[in-house]
């Protein structure tokens, strides 16, 4: 045994990274899409409000994205369309919530006061590893094409056919 590297059992590459993304998008998606749909039945104008008292710019505006990032972009995230989009719209709202609400608070809050920003930055991890990495095996963004197989061995970059120079 000395000498040699200790290898563990687990198979690395393209499916089980696919699969890890198609898990993160089956729990966040839902999760996000509840939190919209929650805020839009309990009313938008008082969730402007809230946007407004909490001093931010364009309230109207502000709230009704964030209810559509969090209800169509978890749609959208769970069924892999258009991830990297979502991802990085929720990406930016999660950020946005942690520095501008919660960072006062720090990350867990203190004791019998509520939660700190703890599981907005979660949630900011995910959506930015979707953003990166792409939505992972079972997408829409794969079926319709929006997505490449780089497992394949296909490139975006690559060209197939000789390169000629053009006068």
């Amino acid at each position: 045994m000395q000498g040699r590297a200790m290898r563990l059992p687990f198979a690395g590459g393209a499916v089980p990274s696919g699969a890890a993304l198609l898990v993160l998008r089956l729990v966040m998606g839902p999760i996000l899409a509840y939190h919209g749909y929650r805020t839009l039945d309990a009313g938008v104008g008082k969730f402007v409000a809230t946007v407004d008292r909490l001093g931010f710019p364009f309230p109207e505006l502000l709230a009704r994205a964030t209810i559509v990032i969090e209800l169509v972009g978890g749609i959208c995230l769970a069924v892999g369309l258009l991830t990297r989009v979502w991802g990085g719209f929720v990406t930016l709202q999660m950020l946005l919530i942690v520095a501008k609400v919660k960072w006062d608070v720090g990350l867990f809050g203190p004791p019998g006061k509520g939660g700190g920003f703890e599981l907005d930055l979660l949630y900011a991890a995910i959506a930015a590893a979707l953003l990166i990495a792409g939505p992972g095996l079972f997408s829409l963004d794969h079926a319709i094409g929006l997505e490449v197989d780089l497992s394949a061995g296909t490139s975006p970059l690559r060209r197939e056919g000789p390169v000629r120079a053009e006068a």
